[in-house]
């Protein structure tokens, strides 16, 4: 290293060391007020906290809720008609096996 490189270098150093004084420096803050703790008073009453958790979770489960729900009525109607098929099926075979009527 040469004088001219190892100058620049400690210029930088030195650069560095001073910035980091001057922030060490500043004013730190420092409570000086003594703050009493919250009293039970401010808290929301249980009823008015009750209802704003039920409206949260119902707001949240309700979409839940149509989605199952509409999975169901599919399921139930593809089941209906299986029963009907079945049934209307059955009674034309019966139909077919009675004696005719004269």
């Amino acid at each position: 290293m040469t004088d001219r490189e190892s100058n620049r270098l400690i210029e930088r150093v030195d650069a560095l060391m001073r910035r980091q004084q001057q922030e060490s420096q500043q004013e730190v803050p420092v409570l000086t007020e003594v703050v009493e703790p919250e009293t039970s008073a401010a808290l929301p009453p249980a009823d008015a906290l009750a209802a704003d958790i039920e409206r949260a979770l119902i707001a949240r489960l309700a979409p839940e809720l149509d989605r199952r729900l509409a999975s169901l009525r599919g399921e139930l109607e593809k089941e209906m008609r299986r029963a009907v098929r079945e049934a209307v099926a059955h009674a034309l075979a019966a139909r077919a096996k009675a004696p005719p009527r004269d």
